[in-house]
């Protein structure tokens, strides 16, 4: 099999490229061995504001003969986290080529980050002189099968569907909610507009007088696995079952959808106190 390779086009964020790696994204995580890039952490990349737009050109699709995508080398979000390979055939011959696509664009050492489940490419990498080095990420799953239930306290209520976010007060909720201080620059609204998968319904918020304390957003359309953003509190609101409840809701609303499970990719503990399990462990792969 002869495989063809094709760069990103034009630095830009949501180009003519973006939904056929979508859809090849969404037939990937079919494949324990790609759990940890669901489509929905490429679209959040696309559409974070951290963004090294400049280097989209570095992501790479590989086609068959059928001009089907089979494999994707990406980055995620900044440029130092890199790179990921992802590919729905454990052909040889293209594992190969996108381990050497890598190399030809590092003028230094290469890092590669491979699922521990991907045995195909971990033979490879340590066959092309990779070494295996530290633990870079936990995939954790939530089987959703069970209920999912929880209170709040009597002072909160949960954000309901069709619930219009306010822009600022959700971005001041992540932005405080993940320890940061200071006033965040405001997001860009027309990249925001611009994301094309983003479900206003899959995020939620625990709202006290007004304000919002919590926050889970979820990305999920159709298929087996909806991915989980790692959950937000504010720091006077926790310990108080919010993050639990945001958790919830949101994957509860994507299993109304047809979802069977939901990952978020941490290794907090909270995450296993509400019923997560780890599913999977990715490894930095080093060449000098």
């Amino acid at each position: 099999m002869e495989y063809r390779m094709e760069r990103y086009k034009n630095c830009e964020r949501f180009n003519e490229q973006y939904e056929s790696i979508c859809r090849f994204l969404l037939e990937a995580e079919k494949l324990e061995y790609n759990e940890h890039f669901h489509w929905g952490r490429f679209e959040w990349m696309h559409g974070h504001s951290y963004l090294d737009e400049d280097k989209l050109t570095s992501i790479a699709m590989f086609r068959d003969e059928s001009g089907a995508i089979v494999g994707l080398t990406t980055y995620d979000t900044g440029y130092d986290d890199r790179m990921y390979l992802i590919h729905t055939t454990s052909d040889r011959a293209l594992l190969e080529r996108m381990v050497d696509t890598v190399l030809e664009g590092e003028s230094g050492g290469a890092v590669i980050k491979a699922n521990a489940k991907d045995a195909a490419l971990c033979r490879i990498l340590q066959e092309k002189g990779f070494v295996k080095k530290n633990r870079c990420a936990c995939v954790l799953s939530l089987d959703l099968f069970e209920p999912l239930e929880y209170s709040l306290p009597d002072a909160y209520t949960m954000s309901p569907q069709g619930f219009a976010a306010d822009p600022w007060q959700y971005q001041l909720v992540i932005h405080r909610g993940f320890d940061n201080e200071g006033i965040p620059d405001k997001w860009d609204d027309e990249i925001l507009k611009r994301i094309p998968h983003a479900d206003e319904d899959l995020k939620t918020f625990a709202i006290s007088n007004g304000g919002y304390c919590a926050h889970c957003g979820l990305w999920y359309t159709t298929g087996g696995t909806a991915y989980v953003e790692p959950v937000a509190t504010v720091p006077e609101h926790r310990r108080r079952g919010l993050a639990k409840a945001a958790v919830y809701e949101a994957c509860s609303r994507a299993k109304a959808r047809g979802a069977k499970r939901a990952t978020v990719i941490s290794d907090q503990e909270f995450y296993f106190r509400i019923g997560f399990t780890l599913s999977s462990e990715v490894y930095d792969w080093e060449k000098n």
